[in-house]
């Protein structure tokens, strides 16, 4: 009995191994089903050599534009590692100008003095001080008319940011900038808030960037902490925008000087006054490039005077390949345009060998459906229905 019951495990486990060759062989020659690629991405199709869809990559864009042509043959090149104009990641630096830019600088004025006027003059929390309410409604009576920034004798709009938001901590004063830009419509458009109010061809340009391993900056004149609030919904970190400072200071300093205080752990940052000297117009932008980032950018998009010399920073690199991209705004019907400005920097581009993007001819739209330029306030401007 007892040899039957070897015999039988014997057996058992001879057909055992039978069955699992005979299941191996059958998993080796059985077809397989492969999972169908995931669409690339704009940065893989770049990667793998393809021609990049600039109406699927580009929809705010008219896709015959040269101009966006010339960015994305440079980008083509700059993730290319068998070309000649490969860059590796750590060098694909960009730098972005924000009011005009990116941002519409006209409705009606730059958005620090539109945010400024409100907290003075609409905010019901904010006790304003009679000489700010006179200095901002002056601001407010030229902007409406003329669509152009104005500063009282004497007083700045510096001064008037600063002392509107002092005591503030930074996370405060972010938290206010936010609100303000995505709940208040933005002057001389319809529907349209200031929040919304970012041109969707560039910001099309920065996504493509990213997406490319650019490593996309914020170079402006206006409060820092306004453009960090402001560009961080377009994933641009705190530590990637250059701007204007307001002075921090910590909340037990009192009149003592900074280094005859020791902050203690109950204690608060907070927004200070008045703002810093503005360093980041004309050559203090690439100045600020060099102090902040210590490396010179490839790319360079601007679209004033304040943007010239950065805009060479870029086109000028003596070690790698650069351009200067320049926004004009020429378009009268669907923005604030002026033609004899864009005139100028038309002959300004064409003399620093930038590539110009035309409001006008390069976009299809500029900020999208349902946005309608309805003119200023205080003066007399044909309105335009239209994207």
């Amino acid at each position: 009995m007892k040899k039957k019951s070897i015999a039988l495990i014997i057996a058992a486990f001879l057909a055992g191994v039978l069955i699992t060759a005979v299941t191996f062989l059958f998993l080796r020659t059985a077809p397989t089903k492969k999972p169908l690629p995931a669409e690339p991405s704009a940065a893989e199709e770049t990667a793998q050599g393809k021609e990049v869809d600039p109406a699927k990559t580009f929809p705010s864009w008219n896709p015959e534009s040269a101009s966006l042509q010339a960015l994305i043959d440079f980008v083509t090149g700059a993730v290319d590692e068998s070309g000649p104009d490969y860059l590796d990641p750590a060098d694909r630096i960009a730098t972005f100008d924000m009011d005009g830019t990116i941002l519409c600088e006209k409705a009606p004025v730059y958005i620090d003095y539109c945010l400024t006027m409100y907290r003075v003059l609409d905010d019901p929390a904010y006790n304003a001080t009679a000489e700010e309410r006179d200095a901002m409604q002056q601001v407010r009576d030229h902007a409406y008319a003329e669509g152009e920034t104005f500063h009282p004798e004497g007083i700045t709009k510096d001064d008037l940011v600063a002392s509107a938001f002092a005591g503030m901590t930074p996370e405060e004063f972010r938290a206010y900038v936010v609100n303000f830009a995505d709940h208040t419509d933005a002057v001389g458009f319809e529907g349209m808030t200031y929040g919304q109010s970012f041109y969707k061809p560039m910001i099309e340009v920065i996504e493509f960037l990213k997406a490319n391993d650019f490593d996309v900056w914020m170079v402006s004149a206006c409060e820092r902490e306004v453009v960090r609030a402001l560009a961080e919904r377009f994933d641009i970190p705190y530590d990637h925008v250059i701007a204007t400072d307001v002075p921090y200071e910590a909340s037990g300093k009192g009149e003592k000087a900074a280094d005859d205080h020791n902050m203690e752990q109950s204690e608060k940052i907070l927004l200070g006054a008045p703002l810093d000297e503005v360093e980041c117009g004309k050559s203090g932008k690439p100045a600020a490039i060099a102090r902040e980032i210590g490396k010179r950018p490839v790319l360079a998009f601007g679209n004033s005077s304040g943007d010239f010399s950065m805009l060479n920073y870029a086109q000028g690199n003596p070690d790698r390949k650069g351009m200067g991209f320049f926004v004009v705004c020429d378009d009268t019907e669907r923005e604030y345009g002026s033609e004899e400005k864009a005139a100028e920097y038309y002959a300004e581009a064409q003399k620093q060998s930038w590539t110009t993007f035309s409001m006008k001819d390069d976009w299809k739209t500029i900020y999208g459906e349902g946005v309608k330029k309805t003119g200023l306030p205080g003066a007399s401007v044909v309105p335009y229905s239209g994207g």
